[in-house]
Order: structure tokens, then C-alpha cells, then sequence
């Protein structure tokens, strides 16, 4: 097992110091945060490790020291899932003096080259690289000579299909471990309840992993949930009541876009974010509320992993979130500076509604996916038994109308065939196009060498030069703003320069354009094996996930009590300041012809009957109002409630001596 070859020292007090020395050098913190010093020596001692720290509990430190501490030319590579989280990394660790870098697509063939042949003499003591890079022929060919003392998966969470943002190349990290040498691993995240440290440990395969858990208690944060039908006041309240800026969260990009308008016209400074906005703005944005000059930004939870501002005083949710997890990481944004903060959840009944309505459009039956397999095939023109050597453009927009099914159903076939091995799909931009050489590498220089045209046979020379060695055996993408900067050609010109060796039969060229270019990696079959108990288990996932938010919006416990409980931790039975605990709800109102049904619901929890079996045999009673009258009768000190998960209830002794009036 891989150790950090660092000298002898002579007690474990020595042993300490070195890497509190190292965290005041270049961090200037005089000791660690609670976790970083037991993950830190799981790391020196070769182990694996999974790390679950808070949101702000500085998970990054947890293996960047162990990178400074390791012998020889040694590096840690980091693992992470956002190209805009790995570049705010390696300025920051650049920044305190510590020899940082990241391999990602805005590089160009020359740069990654070079970073991986730096990293292979050991210039870095961190490289960041996304799991998709670790697939690359280019990792491959070089991991065994690449000098790892220790890998490490940010954002570990993303390898659990039980997790929020799961990305499936996350479970092929093994693969690139193995390749590496079997170097020690560390997982880190800040949202793991016991199902997804499971998933983690197993996806990963870590070895026996040291589990350093420090608890997701946020005793900073002020828990609240509103129901209410007049979100619009109680989100002003919020903005006008607490100081400093803020998030607001939404469900869908057109809600994104309203409030903050909305917001905009009551004279707040706010703008939006989300995936619809291209990365130029996207990254205004950011820039503008991390600097000051915006207020509040509203988004989707497209604004995600890797925000770093402390300052953030408040989280609004408008919408229901997709599960507990995502609520936690999104709402912990705020007060990482230790100071008190607000969470807020703004609910109303029809909310769920939106929520399952979102939950189908993303998660397709097998017969569903199938549809859209035989749409893209069919608009490619592809038959039966045919595998086209020319990747298809579709447009998604095509498939929705071929197929009747909505944008996001649409957009989740494409994924789940992607992930099945049916075809690899490439999203169009601006700045790139496909390529692919028709000829061997040497014919093409020998041609650019014959030409009488200088000027064309340069042009063909930097082609050869600048475009991926792959281009020579399967469509590869082609930067045309990098090509057009090493040609000093303007972009007309160059695709014109390209069009013409198309037509000489030098390569096959596709210009960019609005539609997906989709690669099938087999011929077109009849009807494409999908897994359809995969597909049925993801969206009972989600289902499930979205029932422990419901349960949490319309909860009476304490929220801070019920989170900790969710992700199985011991918890106070009330925090004294969230919404619940400091009676902010109006008593709901009971009248006499209520008491049929309250006896009803105290004699059920007398015999242990599960809440969804209180009123059967032809009796029902709306969900609303049978949270009604739980409420009032936990208010009144009837019942309590004995577990908050699984709302059950326990019947106190006043509540016992009602139902003993009964005979």
C-alpha cells in the first residue's frame, strides 16, 4: 500500500505538527477544523477514507495537506465533476503559494500534452481532472508512469445512483485506480446519509475506508418552513428582514426567471442563473454576486457544487427541492462564515404536484426510452442492422415533436442510452465542429508537401498539428477559435479551407450547429436492450426522495431535529429557533364536528396503526386536513410525535385518559 514517505519522526506529537505547520504556511489557520486532522493522517498511513464534513467544513484541506506532505515528485489527483469548481481550486491553492493545475476541455491537445507530461516528472503537488478525463486513451497510456500518492474524489455523492447528482463515470474511478498502481483513496462530500456512504464505499471500492464523519449539524443555521399560498410576501419578509445577500432556489428555468424579475421590480438586486444562459453570462453572474455587485441571484440547481462565499445570510427555496440532500447542500450555502444565517422553504400543496410532474418528465419507462431510440434512428435515416460511420444531428427538438414526450423525458432517454452503450452524443457549441481524416497521417503530409498552393498546404500542415491523433480513426472535435489563432485565418476562411479538402477526399468535415451529434456504437437494433428495472428503480428513488421533502415541509417537529434524524445523526429534540420550535404557525382551527375523526386518529395510534391506514372501509379525510388535526393534537398535548422520518406518533398521557373517558 502507497504510504506518504515522509522522515521519521519521533513521537505522534511530531507527527501532528508537520501538518498544522503546513495548514498555518499556506493557509494561515493556526489548527484544522473538526475531521481534517483525523482524514489527513488516514491519508499519510495509506488508507482509504471517506470524509463526509459539512458544507464549509473545508473538505479540500483534507487532501490538500496530505499533497504537500507527500515524498519525491508525488501528487495528489483530484477527481472533480465541474470545470469551474477545479479552476476556483487551483487559483486558490496557486494563490497560497502551492503548485496547482487542471486538465479539462477549454485546454488545448499542446496544453493537456504538456500538463500530463509535468505531472508525470512531478511539477504539481495537486492536479484536478474530471472522471471523464480518467477514461481518455491519453490517462490510459500514461497512469502507470504517473507518480499518485493519493487520489481523491470530490463531490463523492455523484458516484451514488442514491445521490443527487449522479454522473456514471464516477464508477469507472476503480478502473483508473488499478491503472495508477492501486494508490490510497479519498472520498469527500458533504451529503451522505447511511444509503449513499454505502453506495460511495461500493462504487469506489475502498479498501476498508476510514469513515470520518463529523456530523451535519449547521447549529448556525435558522431552519424554516412557511406554508403559504402568498409566497411572494413571505419571500419580501425574508429579503427585507435579513441583511446581506442571498440565493433564492426554483424548480424550472421560466420560475427562475420570473422571480427574478419580481425581485428586480421590488428594487432588489437580484439577476438569475441557469443552464439555458450560456457560460458567459453564467459566469457574470457568479463574478457579479461573489463581488458584490448583485444582491440575490435565483436559480436552479444548475447554481451548484463549488460555490465559496461565505457571506451568503440567506437560502430561500420557492419550490420544493428534489430530495433532502439537495435541500441541505443548497441551503448550507449559507452562513459558512459561522455566523447565524437563514434557511428558508416556502410551500404550498400544489407544489408537489409540480415536483412529480418534473419527476415523470425525467424518468422514462424502458418502452419510453425505446421510442426515443427508434426517433433518433428514424430522423438519422439509419435502417435496421446499420451502423452510419457519420454521426447523426438531431435535433432534440425533432424527437419531442416525433414523439409526444416532454423536453426532459427526451433529454433522459438520450442519457440512459448513452450510459447503455447505444451511441456517445456531443452536445453542439459555437467554437467547435467534427472532424475526421480520410487518409493515413503520412499521405496527408506527403499531400501538403506536392501542393503547389503554399498557403493551402500550410493550412493543412496546422490542421495535422492541432486536431486530437484520434481524428484518424473516429470523429473528433475541432476548436475552431483555436485552429483560427494558429492559422491567423478568419473563421469563413477557414471553414472554406475546410470544405475544400472535404471535397479533395482529405477528411470529412462538419461545421457546428444546433443539433446533437449522436455517434452509435452499434448497428440499429429492432428495439435496444434497456434494462427497464433500472430505469423503474431510478424513479421509485425519486418518488421516494421527494416524499422525505413532503414529510419535512409538513413536519412537526423540530426541522433542525428531523434533518439530523435524515441523515442518521443523534439530534436534540428541539433547537429553539426554526419555525416549529418557536410556534410560528396559526393553530389550526377544530370544531365539534371534528372530534369523530380526532378520536378516530387517537385510537389508531393506540393500537399502532400506520398513518396512511387511519381513515380506510369507505371513510376518507383530505391530506390537509388530516395534518390538520395531528397538529392540533401534538398542539394540545394529545399526541407527541415519536418519529419525525416516519411520522409516527405516540399517545401522551392526557391523550390516554381521553380515550379511557371512552370505556
Amino acid at each position: 500500500m502507497a504510504q506518504f514517505g515522509e522522515p521519521a519522526l519521533d513521537n505522534q506529537a511530531e507527527g501532528e505538527e508537520r501538518p498544522r505547520a503546513l495548514l498555518e504556511r499556506h493557509w494561515g489557520h493556526p489548527s484544522f477544523r473538526p475531521g481534517q486532522a483525523e482524514a489527513i493522517a488516514a491519508a499519510r498511513a495509506g488508507e482509504d477514507a471517506l470524509v463526509i464534513l459539512p458544507t464549509g467544513g473545508g473538505k479540500s484541506v483534507c487532501y490538500q495537506v496530505p499533497a504537500l506532505m507527500a515524498d519525491g515528485k508525488r501528487f495528489a489527483l483530484v477527481v472533480s465533476p465541474l470545470i469551474a469548481l477545479m479552476h476556483d481550486q487551483v487559483a486558490a491553492l496557486k494563490a497560497r503559494g502551492i503548485e496547482a493545475a487542471f486538465i479539462d476541455s477549454t485546454l488545448s491537445y499542446r496544453a493537456v500534452e504538456q500538463r500530463w507530461t509535468d505531472a508525470e516528472h512531478g511539477r504539481f503537488d495537486v492536479l484536478y481532472v474530471s472522471p471523464e478525463r480518467l477514461q481518455s486513451e491519453r490517462f490510459q497510456a500514461r497512469a502507470e508512469r504517473l507518480p499518485v500518492a493519493l487520489l481523491a474524489v470530490d463531490e463523492a455523492h455523484c458516484v451514488s445512483t442514491w445521490g443527487h447528482h449522479f454522473r456514471p463515470d464516477y464508477r469507472k474511478i476503480p478502473e483508473a485506480r488499478a491503472a495508477l498502481g492501486g494508490p490510497p483513496t479519498m472520498a469527500v462530500t458533504a451529503t451522505a446519509p447511511p444509503e449513499v456512504r454505502r453506495d460511495i464505499a461500493g462504487g469506489l471500492q475502498l479498501r476498508t475506508p476510514r469513515e470520518v464523519i463529523t456530523g451535519f449539524d449547521r447549529p448556525n443555521l435558522v431552519w424554516s418552513v412557511f406554508r403559504t399560498s402568498e409566497k411572494r410576501r413571505r419571500l419580501r419578509a425574508v429579503v427585507e428582514g435579513v441583511d446581506g445577500p442571498g440565493l433564492v432556489y426554483a424548480s424550472t428555468r421560466r420560475r427562475v426567471e420570473t422571480w427574478a424579475a419580481w425581485l428586480e421590480r421590488e428594487g432588489v438586486e437580484a439577476d438569475y442563473y441557469h443552464a439555458g444562459r450560456n457560460s458567459e453570462a453564467r459566469a457574470a453572474v457568479q463574478a457579479d454576486w461573489k463581488a458584490g455587485k448583485t444582491r440575490v441571484v435565483v436559480a436552479t440547481n444548475a447554481f451548484g457544487m463549488g460555490i465559496d462565499k461565505a457571506d451568503v445570510r440567506f437560502v430561500a427555496h420557492v419550490d420544493l427541492p428534489a430530495s433532502l440532500e439537495a435541500y441541505y447542500q443548497q441551503a448550507g450555502r449559507a452562513g459558512r462564515d459561522g455566523k447565524r444565517a437563514y434557511a428558508v422553504l416556502l410551500s404550498q400543496p400544489a407544489d408537489a404536484k409540480t415536483r412529480r410532474a418534473l419527476i415523470e418528465s425525467a424518468h422514462p419507462t424502458g418502452p419510453e426510452v425505446n421510442e426515443v431510440y427508434t426517433a433518433v434512428c428514424n430522423l438519422g435515416q439509419v435502417p435496421i442492422g446499420l451502423q452510419p460511420e457519420v454521426p447523426l444531428a438531431v435535433k432534440p427538438e425533432a424527437v419531442e415533436e416525433l414523439t409526444g414526450f416532454a423536453r426532459g423525458k427526451v433529454r433522459a432517454s438520450l442519457r440512459l442510452l448513452e450510459r447503455a452503450g447505444a451511441w456517445t452524443t456531443r452536445t453542439p457549441h459555437p467554437r467547435f465542429g467534427l472532424l475526421r481524416f480520410e487518409q493515413p497521417a503520412g499521405a496527408l503530409r506527403r499531400r501538403a508537401q506536392a501542393m503547389e498552393n503554399r498557403a493551402l498546404a500550410d493550412f493543412l500542415s496546422e490542421l495535422l498539428r492541432t486536431v486530437h491523433a484520434e481524428a484518424f480513426a473516429r470523429w473528433r472535435d475541432v476548436d475552431l477559435r483555436l485552429l483560427a489563432r494558429r492559422t491567423e485565418m478568419e473563421r469563413p476562411r477557414l471553414q472554406r479551407g475546410l470544405a475544400f479538402l472535404e471535397e479533395q477526399g482529405l477528411l470529412r468535415w462538419r461545421p457546428p450547429g444546433q443539433a446533437l451529434e449522436i455517434e452509435l456504437l452499434e448497428p440499429r437494433a429492432r428495439e435496444y436492450p434497456v434494462d427497464h428495472q433500472t430505469v423503474r428503480r431510478a424513479r421509485r428513488r425519486a418518488e421516494r426522495r421527494l416524499r422525505d421533502v413532503e414529510r419535512y415541509a409538513r413536519s412537526l417537529a423540530c426541522r433542525r431535529r428531523f434533518l439530523l434524524a435524515h441523515f442518521g445523526e443523534a439530534h436534540p429534540p428541539r433547537c429553539g429557533r426554526c419555525d416549529v420550535c418557536l410556534g410560528r404557525h396559526e393553530t389550526p382551527v377544530v370544531t365539534s364536528s371534528d372530534e369523530a375523526a380526532l378520536r378516530r386518529i387517537l385510537r389508531a395510534v393506540a393500537r399502532g396503526v400506520p398513518r396512511a391506514d387511519w381513515f380506510k372501509n369507505g371513510e376518507s379525510l383530505p391530506v390537509q386536513k388530516r395534518n390538520a388535526l395531528c397538529a392540533w393534537l401534538v398542539e394540545q398535548g394529545y399526541l407527541r410525535l415519536a418519529d419525525p422520518l416516519e411520522e409516527t406518533f405516540a399517545l401522551t398521557e392526557k391523550g390516554t385518559a381521553f380515550l379511557a373517558q371512552d370505556g
